[in-house]
């Protein structure tokens, strides 16, 4: 008998550090992630940028969706469009305002598998402190010891008051934005 609890103790010591290691973040490969975005200026010039500044915190068990988790925190200063003037722009209060909002938000509240490889996160994205719900459509792929969650999303930047005064005209920047994004994780 006190052989089959000192045998029931040490698997439950067992069990509950595997399933504490089972919720802890994966490691995130920044060299081989991205969160790139594009748009279309003057009707006709599409322009690309990226955030070179974003710490995901990833939780992702496609065995155990329940206990996965995806928080991405966006520094929006280290934003790069190909064009200082148009960095300078967006870093202001009518465009993303860093003075008073430095970073962007994205976090999961459900995921759940939508078919082979792709999932559907629910989420909440923030931006100005104005905060939206959002789905994303994820694309999962391992490669061996490595993780591959990608995929894009269109934004309307007026949903978070992105392009205020004459740039709320989508004859200077086209409301829609599409933002494509992809993270690495180490298993």
């Amino acid at each position: 008998m006190k052989k089959l609890m000192i045998v029931t103790v040490l698997l439950s010591g067992v069990l509950a550090s595997v399933s504490l290691f089972a919720n802890e973040p994966l490691i995130v490969k920044e060299e081989e992630s991205f969160i790139r975005f594009s748009g279309v200026q003057n009707k006709k010039t599409e322009f690309n940028g990226q955030f070179q500044s974003f710490k995901p915190f990833i939780v992702f068990d496609k065995d155990n969706l329940a206990a996965s988790s995806i928080r991405v925190e966006v520094e929006l200063s280290s934003v790069e469009s190909g064009s200082e003037k148009r960095d300078g722009m967006l870093q202001k209060s009518n465009w993303f305002d860093i003075e008073n909002a430095p970073q962007g938000l994205f976090e999961s509240q459900q995921i759940q598998r939508e078919s082979e490889g792709v999932y559907k996160v629910d989420g909440s994205l923030t931006i100005k402190g104005i905060e939206k719900p959002v789905t994303l459509f994820m694309k999962y792929v391992e490669l061996g010891s490595l993780i591959e969650l990608s995929g894009n999303y269109t934004l309307n930047r007026l949903d978070f008051d992105l392009g205020l005064g004459a740039w709320k005209n989508p004859d200077w920047v086209k409301h829609e934005v599409e933002v494509t994004y992809k993270v690495v994780l180490e298993q």
